[in-house]
């Protein structure tokens, strides 16, 4: 029996040795964390579309509308399309107040429907009316300089540009929108920024891209005609796969600030990683094996690179998985020892605690680059952030359930579940 825990642990290291020699291009990227880019600046002044998806957020779009009227861009130089599903719908009267359009776009199952219309009546009427077309969540809170900063990140020549994501309730809320769940879930917008999409940007590879605060060029919005990708809940990873598979060049720019709202209660934050997670995984079936088939024909070291980094997450997949089953097996060993009263059973108890005490650890040391590298943002107190971030291990623990349920379960793939908003009516 002794040889059996020593052949499990063994196997344990060596593949979660493996795992990380894999990942270590993604590790990479962390120590970019605490770079800042310089600020860019566009002579050109470009005329901009913002296209937001709305339907029944009358009650939580009011702090973009006040954030739109602070914009410092030229109020010329941009539209705002607010996308709704029913024409009896509030939103409606409110955008229009406010001097913005609203678009109604009937029947929409998810967000890419909605998106998909608005933009298709667009090109419609003048497919080169605007030279970029931003998306923009309803709930989210745009910073006075974003679409200045927008403008002046199109100096540059790629395809997309993603913003800098910020929690909205640290800067719009008070204390009952700061719950630990939503501060917890807040950091996974710095993972991907400062400890992923800076990196990519300096090297040309594929930014992780979020379906709010991003920018697309006209001439590939008037290539693909409208929004092509509908196929799953999570059209920003269908579009981040597509760049993989169609070349498109993406950027991040950390002066292009936005604030996404988090959930307050842990609940609403698992509706979300259910869906994301859903998404994820059905957009990684969808375009991987096209993308195989692409570079299957011959693929240069950057294209084989930008495949990884949309993909390295696979790798995590595996290495929770590994620690998982190294832990059960040894949890059920330890319990069968004890009931034989064989007195090697808590060794085995120890197995079970080393493969729960990795999973922590892989969680834990990219939270230490995450809040140490946006620490002056994170609007808490030390003690709080301190809290923070021995408990973002934990709360990412939760996705293990939600990523079971993303790969074997065939509920609910297609439906867009609502979800509850908070209360962010005071402003800033």
């Amino acid at each position: 029996m002794d040889i059996l825990l020593y052949s499990l642990f063994a196997v344990f290291c060596g593949v979660s040795l493996i795992g990380i020699i894999c990942y270590f291009p993604r590790i990479k990227c962390w120590f970019y964390a605490f770079g800042h880019q310089e600020k860019l600046h566009n002579p050109k002044k470009n005329r901009l579309a913002v296209i937001v998806p709305a339907k029944n957020e009358s009650e939580s779009i009011t702090p973009f509308f006040d954030s739109v009227d602070r914009q410092t861009y030229d109020r010329e130089l941009f539209d705002v399309y607010v996308v709704v599903d029913d024409p009896g719908d509030p939103t409606i009267a409110m955008t229009k107040q406010r001097g913005h359009e609203a678009v109604i776009v009937s029947g929409q199952t998810k967000k890419g429907d909605a998106l998909d219309g608005c933009l298709k009546k667009i090109l419609a009427e003048d497919a080169y009316k605007y030279d970029a077309y931003i998306v923009i969540d309803a709930d989210t809170v745009l910073d006075d300089a974003f679409l200045e900063e927008m403008n002046n990140a199109m100096v540059k020549d790629t395809e997309i540009v993603v913003s800098k994501k910020r929690v909205k309730n640290y800067y719009f809320g008070d204390k009952s929108t700061r719950t630990l769940s939503a501060c917890c879930n807040g950091v996974i917008w710095t993972l991907m920024d400062n400890l992923g999409n800076y990196y990519k940007t300096q090297h040309g590879y594929p930014c992780f891209i979020v379906g709010t605060g991003f920018l697309m060029r006209a001439d590939l919005v008037r290539k693909n005609g409208g929004w092509p990708y509908q196929s799953t809940l999570t059209e920003d990873v269908e579009l981040m796969m597509d760049t993989v598979l169609s070349g498109y060049l993406t950027s991040y720019y950390e002066h292009a600030i936005i604030y996404m709202e988090e959930a307050t209660k842990l609940s609403v934050t698992n509706k979300r990683r259910q869906r994301w997670m859903t998404g994820v995984v059905d957009s990684d079936r969808l375009y991987m094996p096209k993308i195989d088939a692409k570079q299957s024909k011959g693929a240069s070291k950057t294209e084989k690179m930008k495949r990884y980094h949309a993909t390295s997450l696979n790798i995590v997949y595996g290495l929770v998985g590994t620690a998982l089953v190294y832990s059960a097996v040894s949890l059920v060993l330890s319990i069968v020892l004890a009931i034989l009263a064989n007195p090697i059973w808590w060794w085995a108890l120890l197995g079970w605690a080393i493969g729960l005490g990795a999973i922590y650890l892989y969680f834990l040391v990219p939270t230490l680059f995450a809040v140490f590298s946006d620490w002056s943002i994170i609007k808490l107190s030390f003690v709080g952030k301190i809290i923070l971030i021995f408990a973002h291990p934990i709360y990412y623990m939760g996705y293990i359930p939600v990523m079971r349920r993303a790969l074997f379960s065939k509920k609910n793939r297609h439906t867009w579940v609502a979800i509850d908003r908070g209360n962010f009516t005071k402003g800033r």
